[in-house]
């Protein structure tokens, strides 16, 4: 206890009081940047315009409270003898994504090395769901690969941290890498090339219907072998809980949809346009005008026929700056399809990677919360606008 002052008292006196200086000035600059911090996250959330304060779920939806979520902390350590019971599960990928971007300030040239920036941020459908609905307080139980790498245990960390779940059972460790994707984008943000390693992502495991026993929703990406997917949905349907798909890319959503051995048990399927018309193996007759929605509307009534046939099923196409269309029909087989389309709200775009996700997220926690699909909707597209509006990663932190 008294050798450090002695030390600091001895080194005062042998420099004449430099040192004494030397540290006050020290103390004054960390001052300094500290404030200097605290004024730049006050001008982000003070540019952002939308926060998750102000998007009202409706008034007979009663939101998760922060306080449940507190009273039991996620962990990132898991073993095999974890029992983790949530009301919302999420099967899918985990990846790593790392951005590449030549400066904007020169042509980029190739075959050589340019100046520009490197981003590394999380990524993955599954795993970008999974934190906005742990971020919203509902404590999702996660089903996914990793690697048994620092990369992998990482993102698991962080998603603890915003309230998602894992256990021993949830959590595969791969023999390889963690899932990755590299990106190279040129001088005008364009994308030059990339690549994709996703071998981590065929050991993603299948949830049983023990284990979903209780759950109310499962979202589904197609990240996870076709096997997993399938299995998944079966579970699911058999363990009571209606189960969410949203694809990630228009080869996938068209692969797991060329029989009905999982689309029959989807109740909600979240595609864009191109995914949408693969999935319901719609032939697109002459050119498609930009604002005529017929050809979606023909194309979500398909999709609508193919799945599960003995309740309600939604599909909810995203469609850029046009907004998003909700396609419903209630079960039975004389359902008529209701269409509805809510208009895109204008704003500033940054990034559009993670938006649909932060949507199929925010919808799954409103309609856990007592609101209809329509309600959800609303609910959704303004929370994606959080996401659309940072640029740092797939998935805003102020949701």
């Amino acid at each position: 206890r008294d050798v450090t002052p002695f030390i600091l008292r001895t080194v005062n006196e042998k420099t004449g009081g430099d040192s004494l200086r030397s540290n006050m000035a020290l103390v004054k600059n960390n001052a300094k940047v500290g404030a200097d911090i605290a004024v730049a996250v006050s001008n982000v959330q003070s540019n952002c315009k939308t926060t998750i304060q102000s998007i009202q779920l409706p008034e007979n939806a009663v939101r998760a409270s922060l306080s449940d979520s507190e009273s039991t902390p996620a962990s990132s350590k898991y073993s095999a003898n974890d029992e983790v019971t949530s009301r919302v599960v999420c099967v899918g990928g985990s990846v790593i994504d790392i951005i590449a971007k030549s400066s904007s300030k020169e042509k980029m040239i190739i075959g050589t090395s340019n100046p520009g920036k490197v981003f590394k941020s999380d990524g993955g459908v599954g795993r970008n769901v999974a934190e906005v609905l742990g971020r919203l307080g509902d404590k999702p139980l996660f089903y996914t690969s990793i690697g048994k790498d620092d990369g992998g245990e990482g993102i698991l960390s962080r998603l603890a941290d915003c309230g998602v779940l894992t256990s021993g059972a949830s959590v595969s460790f791969a023999d390889g890498a963690s899932a990755s994707y590299v990106a190279l984008l040129d001088d005008e943000s364009d994308l030059v090339g990339g690549i994709a390693d996703m071998d981590a992502n065929q050991q993603i495991p299948t949830p049983s219907v023990e284990a979903l026993s209780g759950v109310e929703c499962v979202l589904i990406d197609s990240n996870a072998p076709s096997r997993v997917m399938i299995e998944s949905a079966s579970n699911a349907a058999k363990a009571g809980a209606s189960v969410f798909f949203e694809p990630t890319s228009v080869p996938k959503a068209k692969q797991i949809c060329e029989n009905d051995s999982f689309i029959k048990n989807v109740s909600y399927a979240f595609p864009n346009e191109d995914e949408l018309f693969a999935m319901s193996d719609t032939p697109v007759e002459g050119e498609i005008v930009s604002d005529d929605l017929e050809h979606v509307k023909h194309a979500a009534s398909n999709l609508l026929g193919r799945m599960r046939s003995d309740s309600s099923a939604h599909v909810v196409v995203t469609l850029g700056p046009r907004g998003v269309l909700l396609a419903s029909k209630s079960g039975g087989p004389d359902s008529i399809v209701e269409h509805t389309l809510f208009p895109a709200e204008a704003i500033s775009k940054v990034s559009s990677n993670g938006a649909g996700d932060t949507l199929c997220g925010a919808f799954i926690h409103a309609l856990l919360n007592g609101a209809d699909e329509k309600q959800a909707v609303r609910f959704g597209m303004k929370a994606a606008i959080l996401s659309l509006q940072y640029e740092d990663g797939a998935i805003s932190p102020y949701i």
